[in-house]
């Protein structure tokens, strides 16, 4: 899971939005629920709706589409940050949509929600807020940690499923595809090899489980980076302190 910025919408699909929210503030309380759910299925509402909100998730979604909770390139459906069975009125919120996967949206997160003691979730936002600083990524055995004991890391590791079945494995997978390209990238620049540069700074960028490449410039940025990386990977820790390098894959 990685921050994550959200643009506004396109001035007409945000009237749409709400229009839909005020349809739902219109309808009793007691019907809300299977009202939203309606309109939700609504055949103008896919089509008109759905899809530009979902195009607009992928625009914003790291890679190809990612999965905004593990990062996946898996993410097939717009879910609802707070589900719509615990806030209805956010059924067509825009800030409270996300790009999921179908494994994270029904088979992990489902209906699950907690506040945070405040006003907000204890389900880290990611486009509201750094999961970094509340999520440790071992890059070595993909497995995340919370931070400090972060209730909202613990909370979102469990009900995210963020280290259940082959996730932590393809992740540390995903590191050693990292480090051989980072290497390939930089045996082709010392050969003036543009071309070679390009391959794998598309690679880098679109590789599944982008979380993987952002927890490893957080922790080239560390103080412990000299210790975390020395012993193993002291080219690469270079690698990703590479200001070039930096520029290309964020540009």
């Amino acid at each position: 899971m990685i921050r994550i910025v959200r643009p506004r919408l396109p001035s007409e699909l945000e009237s749409s939005l709400l229009k839909l929210t005020q349809e739902l503030a219109n309808t009793p309380v007691p019907e809300r629920g299977d009202h939203a759910q309606r309109m939700w299925d609504r055949h103008t509402v896919r089509r008109d709706v759905y899809r530009p909100v979902r195009d607009a998730l992928e625009e914003m979604a790291p890679g190809v589409d990612c999965c905004m909770y593990c990062g996946n390139h898996m993410a097939d459906t717009v879910d609802h940050f707070v589900p719509k069975s615990h806030c209805t009125l956010r059924t067509f919120y825009w800030p409270n949509l996300v790009l999921a996967c179908s494994t994270c949206n029904s088979r992990f997160k489902t209906d699950k929600h907690r506040g945070d003691g405040l006003v907000g979730s204890l389900l880290i936002d990611p486009t509201r807020e750094d999961p970094f600083d509340h999520l440790d990524l071992r890059l070595a055995s993909g497995v995340y940690r919370p931070v400090d004991g972060s209730r909202k890391g613990k909370w979102t590791i469990q009900v995210c499923g963020l280290n259940e079945g082959r996730r932590p494995r393809v992740r540390a997978n995903a590191w050693l595809s990292l480090k051989d390209d980072l290497r390939g990238w930089a045996r082709a620049r010392a050969d003036g090899d543009s071309k070679g540069m390009r391959r794998k700074e598309w690679r880098m960028r679109n590789q599944p489980f982008a979380d993987v490449y952002h927890a490893a410039l957080r922790k080239a940025a560390s103080d412990d980076a000299e210790v975390m990386f020395t012993d193993t990977d002291p080219d690469i820790l270079d690698l990703l302190r590479d200001e070039e390098l930096s520029a290309a894959l964020h540009a």
